[in-house]
């Protein structure tokens, strides 16, 4: 799982720019699937034959996208202004390092200085518009020779494992999922399966609705991340998901509820394996799982996600422990499903 996530989190796949995960994804998977296909989302669809035929269709679907920024603008002394791809936390960005456009420029994201503000800006976060980029260019006309409005920017890729069993990285959200699916993809299965690779996920959840019209499912199981909020230092606060605690069973977000038989099946198969789980019962952010529950007639949609500490900063943490805790009870959840679907 280490070397799988230190290579997923080497890529770069800022939303509705993917190229570059896509291309990893898909040379891991060829190896074991029996189809791969990509979609005009940018979705990358793979299906595995399991032991038996699956009379309804059952997909796993993980975010393969990762937020960042996109090139706006240009001032008279050379600086990038740019808008954010995606929900960045944008307190977490000043000083960071972003490379810009497809030769990768590094560049610095900047602000005003801290003797040229005021006293009440000084107390206040800035708001992405008084951010800008250095790129190293003397003027407008050097940085227009260099990037053109519409190049998007990624955080680097460094990951690594620190402390006990956790890891820091980017897009952990998402690039933990990923690399859960290509763990399974790796394993005979019991049944068929149809693992999605989503597109666009953090930009409206757009690669999960194109996916569900294509494939026509009748249930699936969304992994993801969620923000952890135990670094919490207020002491009367407590946490509602922490990281280490163990894989979350998310009951409702934003945009979903998802399906309670469901739910109470993937908690029974945590308790019966001795699989460390947690809940989150109202999830402020959402999932691709609104995009396939609302497609068609409505679809069947469960989740599993990991606990991230800074969601959607530059650089999130995360326990090695609860990703393999999604890997586990992802396991046990295509193996039920396949005992059910026995007796249909």
């Amino acid at each position: 799982m280490q070397e799988l996530l230190k290579q997923l989190c080497a890529c770069s796949g800022v939303s509705s720019r993917e190229e570059e995960v896509r291309a990893f994804l898909r040379s891991q998977a060829e190896p074991y699937a029996d189809s791969i296909r990509e979609d005009a989302l940018g979705n990358l669809i793979v299906t595995k034959r399991g032991e038996r035929r699956r009379v309804q269709q059952l997909v796993l679907d993980a975010p393969m996208d990762e937020n960042g920024v996109m090139v706006d603008s240009f001032t008279d002394k050379g600086f990038v202004r740019f808008q954010t791809v995606g929900p960045v936390e944008h307190r977490t960005m000043i000083g960071k390092t972003v490379f810009l456009g497809e030769k990768g420029l590094p560049g610095v994201i900047g602000m005003k200085p801290v003797h040229l503000t005021k006293k009440d800006e000084r107390s206040s976060v800035p708001e992405v518009n008084a951010l800008y980029i250095d790129i190293g260019a003397a003027n407008r006309g050097e940085a227009q020779a260099l990037l053109e409005p519409g190049d998007v920017g990624y955080f680097p890729g460094v990951s690594t494992a620190f402390g006990k069993s956790y890891w820091k990285g980017k897009a952990l959200n998402s690039r933990i999922a990923c690399a859960v699916l290509l763990k399974l993809l790796q394993e005979p299965l019991p049944m068929d399966c149809t693992f999605v690779f989503g597109a666009q996920e953090l930009v409206g959840i757009r690669g999960a609705f194109g996916a569900a019209y294509r494939l026509r499912p009748q249930t699936v199981l969304c992994l993801g991340g969620v923000g952890a909020d135990d670094g919490s230092f207020a002491p009367e606060q407590k946490p509602s998901c922490a990281v280490g605690n163990g894989v979350v069973l998310p009951v409702s977000d934003r945009m979903t509820q998802y399906d309670r038989g469901l739910f109470k099946l993937l908690r029974q198969l945590a308790e019966q394996q001795g699989i460390k789980w947690q809940i989150k019962a109202a999830d402020p952010s959402t999932s691709a799982a609104r995009g396939y529950q609302r497609s068609r007639a409505g679809v069947h949609v469960v989740g599993l996600a990991v606990p991230v500490r800074y969601l959607y900063s530059p650089i999130e943490v995360a326990s090695l422990d609860d990703a393999e805790g999604m890997l586990n009870l992802s396991r046990l959840f295509i193996e039920a499903m396949a005992k059910e679907d026995e007796h249909d």
